[in-house]
């Protein structure tokens, strides 16, 4: 299926307006490469996001003037409720400026390189998209760029919560499925415009070449912005899915959770031919669902965050259980457009079953039944003491 022209057109520069003053665009990116020597499998994300560019156009604005707190095992609870310890500078607060590349890889050996710059190094057309921001490139079907942070780079400026390291990426992507776009009263967009996406070409990170293929990429690709996320956040997507009925892959085929729309979780699935969306501009608007997202301790001692969720209509039931270990999660900082911080818990190990069911009369027949791997997973509360 290619991508819709409604779609093309929702995944341009939106700051405009009052957005300018008070509003984020949000690109992301995620996708499996295969080390070229070892033929060890990974999933890389790559994002792109601009915030309040009139605010201060020429000069990059953080609030935070020190570091994040690492979050380990001891802390993981506090983060899971909002509640770290992070530096707060006294008086009024700051409201965020900047344009940010973050690139990284997740797994047992996560890392995440993370660069800030002023909004006016980001050079975006005013049709079509195409974006140059920061020495990397963004298109339709195209992305191309190099993040290179230094062990002082990454000690002098710890407000950008990166890593060292060097990531370099020239890679083409297929959105298979776009899925229709979700937005709030409130002005939060979200497009899932690739619910399922190829991604093809190289990834460099540190020395080791992987390789990105269409048929085990198992990419996604979506867009989100307006002048606020929905808190707290959450999110949920895979298109690795093998079918339990057959024992078989389940080509073409992926799903997504995220939240609170007009305080209700939207979920996107396509089973091959079927398409179920749930949410505000959806097929199915009438709905419940219900979601968490908890710490299950492990017999060895580690950790795992397990996510569940359960949207339920007059038709149909969609059930997700989804889990990733601790270990391999990594703690992103996103400043909010009103200079709030939201830290999200984030992982690529997610692993698990979906479940969709058809209500018939008072019984219920399971139609989808498939096991889950590779799955992106965020949890994210705003900080409290951010907010001074």
């Amino acid at each position: 299926m290619s991508v819709s022209k409604k779609a093309l057109k929702s995944n341009c520069y939106k700051l405009k307006g009052s957005l300018k003053k008070c509003g984020f665009d949000r690109w992301r990116y995620s996708f499996n490469g295969i080390n070229a020597a070892s033929g060890e499998e990974r999933m890389f994300y790559i994002e792109l996001m601009a915030e309040n560019p009139a605010v201060s156009f020429e000069r990059t604005i953080l609030p935070q003037a020190e570091g994040t707190p690492k979050i380990d095992a001891d802390n993981l609870q506090a983060a899971l409720a909002g509640n770290l310890d992070a530096p707060s500078s006294a008086g009024q607060k700051a409201i965020p400026s900047f344009a940010c590349v973050r690139a990284g890889v997740f797994g047992s050996r996560p890392k995440q390189l993370n660069r800030f710059f002023a909004n006016s190094e980001l050079n975006a057309k005013k049709k079509g998209f195409e974006i140059k921001a920061g020495g990397c490139a963004f298109g339709d079907n195209e992305l191309r760029g190099v993040m290179a942070i230094t062990e002082v780079e990454a000690r002098s400026f710890t407000e950008w919560g990166s890593s060292s390291g060097r990531m370099e990426w020239n890679l083409k992507y297929e959105r298979d499925f776009d899925a229709p776009e979700t937005f709030s009263k409130d002005g939060m967009h979200w497009l899932a415009g690739g619910l399922t996406a190829r991604f093809s070409g190289m990834v460099t990170l540190d020395g080791q070449e992987y390789a990105v293929s269409p048929d085990h990429s198992f990419g996604y690709v979506e867009k989100t912005w307006g002048p606020a996320l929905p808190l707290p956040f959450m999110h949920v997507s895979s298109s690795r899915l093998t079918s339990i009925f057959t024992g078989k892959v389940m080509k073409d085929s992926g799903f997504a959770l995220g939240g609170d729309y007009d305080g209700r979780l939207v979920a996107l699935a396509k089973f091959e031919n079927e398409f179920y969306g749930f949410g505000p501009q959806q097929k199915i608007k009438k709905y419940t669902a219900h979601w968490s997202c908890v710490r299950s301790p492990l017999n060895d001692g580690n950790e795992e965050l397990h996510w569940s969720a359960s949207v339920n209509c007059k038709k149909y039931i969609l059930d997700v259980d989804v889990f990733c270990p601790a270990a391999e999660m990594l703690v992103k900082d996103y400043w909010l457009p009103d200079g709030a911080l939201l830290k999200v818990l984030c992982g690529g190990s997610g692993f698990g079953e979906i479940r969709l069911y058809k209500q018939i009369k008072k019984s219920l027949e399971l139609i989808q039944h498939a096991k889950i791997l590779g799955a992106e997973c965020d949890y994210g509360q705003k900080d409290t003491d951010s907010e001074g």
